[in-house]
């Protein structure tokens, strides 16, 4: 049962954060995350933590309309993001 509600759980988050725009850079000096393996793996890293976060915040919220809730939970996923001094830019 428990990896029933589990696999459920995973796949209802997997729908709710929407495709991002955009490439991550590093703040301190602009790179573009992809710019070497270094910078590129401790990225990943972060983002692991922030997709976590996210994935926290969408199993907390009871927003019913869906497009609301996956702003919410890509706002705290990029807010996370930020604070580890990363930011979005346009393609």
């Amino acid at each position: 049962m428990k990896r029933v509600v589990g696999l459920s759980v995973l796949c209802v988050l997997a729908g709710c954060v929407s495709a991002p725009q955009g490439y991550w850079h590093r703040v301190s000096d602009g790179k573009r995350v992809d710019a070497d393996q270094v910078l590129l793996a401790q990225f990943q890293r972060d983002r692991a933590v922030c997709d976590g976060e996210a994935a926290k915040a969408s199993l907390a919220s009871n927003e019913k309309v869906l497009s609301v809730h996956n702003y919410n939970v890509n706002l705290v996923f990029d807010g996370c993001l930020v604070g580890k001094g990363y930011v979005r830019q346009p393609t």
